[in-house]
C-alpha cells in the first residue's frame, strides 16, 4: 500500500543513510576544531624544553623573584652539576 505521493516505507533507507552522513560531519567538524586548536600559542610548535637556568632568568625579567633569590637558584644549580 502506498502512502501520500508515492512515497512509501521504500524511501526509508534514504532518511537512514542522509542520518548518518550529517553525524558524520558533525563528527569530523568537532575533531578538526579540536585538533586545530590544541596546540599552544595559536598553532605554533612550542620550541625545545627551558633549562633551569633559563626559566630562573625570566621569573627575574617578570619580576616574581629578586635578585638574591635567582643568584641562590643559580648557585644551587651550579653545585648540582
Amino acid at each position: 500500500m502506498m502512502y501520500g505521493n508515492g512515497f512509501g516505507w521504500g524511501w526509508m533507507w534514504f532518511g537512514g543513510v542522509m542520518l548518518l552522513l550529517i553525524l558524520a560531519a558533525v563528527i569530523i567538524l568537532i575533531v578538526r576544531t579540536a585538533a586545530s586548536g590544541s596546540s599552544p600559542r595559536g598553532g605554533q610548535v612550542p620550541s625545545a624544553p627551558n633549562t633551569a637556568r633559563q626559566i630562573a632568568e625570566e621569573r627575574l625579567a617578570r619580576g616574581e623573584i629578586t635578585p638574591d633569590e635567582f643568584r641562590q637558584v643559580v648557585r644551587a644549580l651550579e653545585e648540582r652539576t
